[in-house]
Parts: C-alpha cells; structure tokens; sequence
C-alpha cells in the first residue's frame, strides 16, 4: 500500500498559512519524511463563486504548484488528483505534463477525468457535451506524442502536422496515466490503456457539487473492482498493470482514528485490490497537519509491508 494527501488550499483558515509558499514546502517535505509517496493538487481553472461558496474548494494551477513542490522534495511523487483533460489542447496538456514530469526528475502521475462543471466549461468555451470524445481524443494524442519525434494528428478542433515535444518525458513510455470517476466508460478506459483507476468515494455530502454518483461503502467498491478486473483481463491486460487508490475511502477511519483502526481498513482495502490509498490531514490547522502526519508516519506508514 503507498500512500498521498491532497494538498488543501484553503485561504481563510489559520491565517492563511495553507496558501503561502513556505507552507506548501513544508508540508510536502513533512509528508515525505513521514513515508507519504505521492502530494496531489486539483484543476478548476475558472470556477463559478457559486460553487466555490456552495462546498466548491480553491486551486492552484497544478502544474505550477506540484513543479513548486517538486523543488522542496526528492522522493515524493507529484500528482494532478485530478486535471480535467478536455478544458485544454491536448498539445498544451501534454507540455504541461511533461514538464512537470521533466522538472520533477520523472516523478509525475496524471489522474485524468472528463470534468463535470457545466459553468466552467462555458467559462472556458469548451463544449460540455462533447467532453467524453475530447478525453477519449487527448488521450490519444497523449500517447501519440510521447511515443514519437515527429507527432501528426487531425483533432477535433486542431491538426498537429509533425510536432515535436522537446524536452522528453523522463518516465518511458509516458508517465503513469490514472482515470478518475465510477461510470463504466472510465472502467472501460482504464482496463484498455490507463495504468490506474481512481474511483470517487465519499458520502453525499461531499458529493453534493458533483455529478458522479459517490461509492458510498466498501462492498459498493469490491463490486466495481472485480468488475473491472474483468474489464482488464479481457483487454489482454493483467491486475499488476493496474494501481487503485482509494482516497479517504468508504467506511474509512477519520483522522482522529487510533493506529489499529487505520492498519484493519487499510488491510481490508488492499484485500479487494487497491494499492494506494489517503493519509489523514487535519485541516483544522497547519500545525496539526504537520504532527498528525507525523504521528500517522510512525504509527501506521512504518507498519506497513510496502
């Protein structure tokens, strides 16, 4: 079992200790230490007030916030958890990521997903019902462009006619490629090319802004994981090809949970197949995050067999 947080960015909280720079350093650096493997952002370019006020949280582009940490860290992986694939070019995402990928010495993984805001799709002139034929299209051309020097493609709204993407990526063929959402096209997706699947979990509350349907208890979880080892072995592919994570999962201990609790949900997770999975972060303060990390680190990160 490997281990990541999301990095909170939340201005009115604590002084706003969370969006200063020294704070991002930190924090990525304590986590390290803690055995943490991976720090992740989020990606909403141009939300609405009203969803940010409505239970929406605040971003930083991730690009520019994982290469920041990437600077004040050696071992962590970087992580978009996750970027919303069709709100850009598919050529201006793949320089994206590269670079990160560059910048980072080859310790980037991509959670993908389609998106799901309706404003801010309008916001950026992307048509929110063709969203699905974007991811599918980018992906292609993800994988088009780093496997080759001179890149041609006829897009949807572009038409690359021998590009080159120079620096290469560091992680041969491409850096790990994860999908994030429940439908079964992600499944789907995730068995035929991706090398990670990044269900959404959580109770309603949490789930009110979106529009995926939350998995709400482990034995909702276990059934979309054997359905997409089926997925998988009819695409050819084998389980070992494929990383789950499971983010503050279903039936998951809070942070306030003592270490045995943690240790027997951890186990029943990576019993049904997931290989990653959310160090708690409490958010109440970043002095608390930084000693609950720590606590978490030595207590439960140390008693794993990795």
């Amino acid at each position: 079992m490997r281990f990541m947080i999301d990095y909170p960015l939340l201005s009115d909280r604590d002084g706003g200790a969370w969006v200063r720079p020294e704070s991002m350093a930190q924090l990525a650096g304590d986590a390290e230490a803690a055995g943490v493997d991976a720090i992740a952002l989020t990606d909403h370019p141009a939300p609405s007030k009203k969803w940010l006020e409505g239970g929406g949280h605040e971003t930083l582009d991730p690009f520019v916030g994982l290469a920041y940490m990437a600077g004040a860290t050696h071992r962590l992986r970087l992580m978009t958890y996750l970027t919303v694939v069709p709100y850009r070019n598919p050529l201006l995402l793949a320089k994206s990521m590269t670079s990160l990928d560059v910048v980072s010495g080859g310790r980037a993984t991509f959670v993908l997903g389609t998106g799901y805001l309706r404003s801010e799709f309008a916001a950026l002139g992307v048509d929110f019902d063709e969203r699905n034929e974007l991811f599918d299209e980018a992906a292609e051309v993800l994988r088009g462009i780093w496997s080759t020097d001179s890149f041609t493609y006829e897009g949807r709204h572009f038409k690359a006619v021998g590009q080159s993407l120079r620096p290469a990526q560091v992680q041969q063929p491409h850096p790990p490629l994860w999908i994030g959402g429940n439908a079964t096209v992600v499944r789907d997706r995730v068995a035929r090319w991706a090398q990670g699947w990044a269900p959404l979990l959580g109770g309603p509350v949490l789930f009110r802004t979106a529009r995926t349907a939350p998995i709400t208890t482990e034995a909702e979880l276990a059934v979309m994981i054997r359905d997409l080892w089926d997925r998988v072995e009819a695409a050819g592919r084998t389980r070992a090809d494929i990383d789950i994570i499971a983010t503050g999962g279903p039936e998951r201990p809070g942070r306030d949970a003592g270490a045995e609790e943690h240790l027997d949900a951890i186990g029943r997770l990576a019993d049904m197949g997931v290989t990653w999975t959310s160090a708690p972060l409490d958010q109440s303060s970043l002095a608390a995050a930084r000693e609950g990390l720590a606590r978490f680190g030595s207590e439960v990160i140390a008693r794993i067999d990795r």
